[in-house]
């Protein structure tokens, strides 16, 4: 007897029905969300999500050219908007605003040896902060560079002091 082995060319189904349509794309929906999200609870979250608006919208899944190619989409589209939804309110420039200045440090002499392991450009932007309280937007005016690249420095010189000043070298 003789078998035929051959892989055989196996049109894709149009799915009919809400079951159907769950059947025949979960898996590919669950693999696009959790390659966009990356961790597996928000996976199955866009996955519910996707299925949910595919359910609302059986009408335009009925009329796309390719089903699967639809479904793909729509899953893509909302794990997007729930990596979006993901992000932090409030950026980087607010959280570095609203520290207020130093009072009184607790062991100046340490303080004075963190700062002096700091580079001119650290010490500059940590003096702009907290001994004359400057604004992110003034200290971007001051140095001549963009709010942004101002945040991110003075937030890397303030780790750099914070590990000075606790006795390491970072």
């Amino acid at each position: 007897m003789h078998v035929d082995i051959r892989p055989q060319k196996v049109e894709p189904r149009s799915a009919s029905g809400p079951t159907e349509l769950v059947e025949e794309y979960f898996m590919d929906v669950y693999a696009a969300c959790f390659r966009i999200l990356g961790r597996p609870q928000d996976a199955e979250d866009a996955t519910q999500e996707t299925f949910l608006s595919l359910f609302r919208e059986q009408d335009k899944v009925a009329a796309a050219t390719s089903t699967r190619a639809w479904v793909l989409a729509i899953a893509r589209n909302t794990a997007i908007s729930m990596l979006r939804a993901r992000r932090p309110a409030a950026p980087l420039l607010e959280e570095v605003a609203g520290a207020a200045p130093i009072r009184e440090p607790a062991d100046r002499e340490r303080l004075q040896q963190a700062l002096a392991g700091l580079s001119e450009d650290e010490r500059l932007l940590v003096q702009m902060k907290f001994l004359e309280g400057k604004s992110p937007a003034e200290m971007a005016d001051a140095t001549g560079r963009n709010p942004g690249s101002v945040a991110v420095a003075l937030c890397r010189a303030l780790q750099r002091l914070r590990g000075l000043y606790h006795g390491g070298s970072r």
